[in-house]
């Protein structure tokens, strides 16, 4: 990972003499994702479980926080700050199921995940007019979430099993965002993503986006949203191979 980084930050040091920014000034943004669930995962087993099949996840919503400060400083990176959150639940029955110390389980499942993102990202501007901007520079990512499932057998003599797993850690990313300007609109197409990938983990999301300004710079924003985690290095046991992907809209202010 550190290798990774390293060679992105050298890459940056190359475009850097290359790249300005003209104005003080920033963007804030607050947005709903509608998230669906599809992949598989595993905990301390080789049995895989299906997130919508054995976890019986569905579409949720969550919240997406930006902020990004731009500044006309030489050689010294713009700062985009991003918070999000990933949160899924389900319940049904399940046949030989398993997951940690839950073995070859029949019964009731009920289950939770809380994955919430945090974003540092410094980057520079390559392009800065009317019609096209460019941006391209580092994400550092701090990722902090739990998976518990509580398996209760059918009869009621026994008790209930009770197993968590919390996982953590930081991933530096490449990032990259295109904007374009219809002209003689107040419109916009966006392309907005992150992305890295080595050893046992490949981590990247993007967005597609379309947006509309109106006055003193609000606007709105929608598109579609995609973020794909696979990585068998997050927690010891515990292997993830999914994706979370819909639609997003957010209210916006570009002062």
């Amino acid at each position: 990972m550190l290798q990774t980084f390293s060679k992105i930050t050298l890459l940056l040091g190359f475009i850097t003499p290359f790249t300005y920014a003209d104005t003080i000034g920033g963007e804030i943004s607050l947005g709903l994702f509608s998230h669906a669930p599809s992949g598989i995962a595993s905990y301390q087993s080789s049995a895989t479980v299906d997130l919508e099949d054995d976890l019986y996840w569905d579409t949720e919503q969550d919240l997406v926080l930006k902020a990004y400060f731009e500044h006309p400083l030489p050689f010294i990176p713009n700062i985009k700050a991003e918070y999000s959150d990933l949160s899924h639940s389900g319940s049904g029955t399940v046949y030989q199921f398993n997951w940690g110390d839950i073995i070859d389980f029949s019964g009731t499942l009920d289950n939770n995940m809380d994955l919430k993102m945090y974003d540092m990202t410094l980057y520079y501007e390559l392009l800065d007019n009317q019609i096209v901007e460019a941006d391209l520079g580092v994400t550092l990512r701090y990722i902090d979430g739990t998976i518990d499932m509580r398996a209760t057998p059918v009869s009621g003599t026994l008790s209930a099993t009770y197993e968590a797993v919390d996982f953590s850690g930081a991933a530096p990313m490449l990032y990259t965002k295109l904007r374009a300007y219809i002209p003689s609109t107040d419109i916009a197409l966006q392309f907005e993503g992150n992305g890295i990938s080595y050893e046992d983990t490949t981590f990247f999301d993007y967005e597609i986006s379309a947006r509309y300004t109106f006055a003193m710079g609000i606007g709105i924003e929608a598109g579609y949203r995609l973020v794909h985690l696979d990585s068998s290095d997050l927690e010891d046991g515990l292997y993830v191979d999914a994706d979370f992907q819909g639609p997003y809209a957010s209210v916006v202010w570009d002062f």
